[in-house]
């Protein structure tokens, strides 16, 4: 083996390692009850969303749960715990799709990633009963107390601010 070819493989093999060592940093960790919204009724227009029903979400109130897994300390909960509805994703890990029911009653395939650079929390939905869906992803950052939910589509980009109601 040329050392081209050893440098590439060590290059490839501490890549590897890494990313399987990210960790969702502890600030995210804790319960965010909604506080407020920029563009959000927009954001669900511009999905199709009628009227009435955008209404009925924007007066929803939303709690989002994120913590470190009981069963498995590599492992992570998120809840979304609504006036409508809850969800609860349980003992999934970064970087690995899983299967469960979304906010709208189907099922999903999920995957969290962390991307360090940013200081982000990339949330992908892609429902399972639609082949041609093109998902849905929610970035999330922490600013100061408030979990930030970032979301577009078709050049429209909502925001929505949750503060922390109590450290993890």
């Amino acid at each position: 083996m040329d050392c081209d070819c050893v440098s590439w493989i060590v290059l490839i093999s501490c890549s590897a390692m890494a990313s399987a060592n990210v960790r969702i940093p502890e600030k995210f960790m804790g319960t965010f009850k909604l506080d407020r919204s920029e563009n959000f009724d927009e954001f669900l227009a511009s999905k199709g969303v009628n009227w009435f029903v955008r209404k009925m979400i924007g007066f929803s109130s939303v709690t989002k749960v994120f913590g470190v897994s009981k069963n498995d300390p590599d492992a992570y909960d998120m809840s979304n715990l609504s006036s409508k509805k809850n969800t609860h994703f349980n003992n999934w890990k970064l970087n690995q799709t899983f299967e469960s029911e979304g906010l709208d009653s189907k099922m999903h395939k999920i995957t969290f990633n962390f991307d360090e650079g940013t200081d982000t929390l990339k949330e992908t939905h892609i429902r399972m009963d639609d082949p041609n869906d093109k998902g849905e992803t929610y970035y999330y950052t922490v600013e100061g107390d408030e979990l930030v939910m970032k979301m577009a589509n078709d050049q429209v980009t909502c925001r929505r601010f949750f503060k922390r109601e109590q450290p993890s």
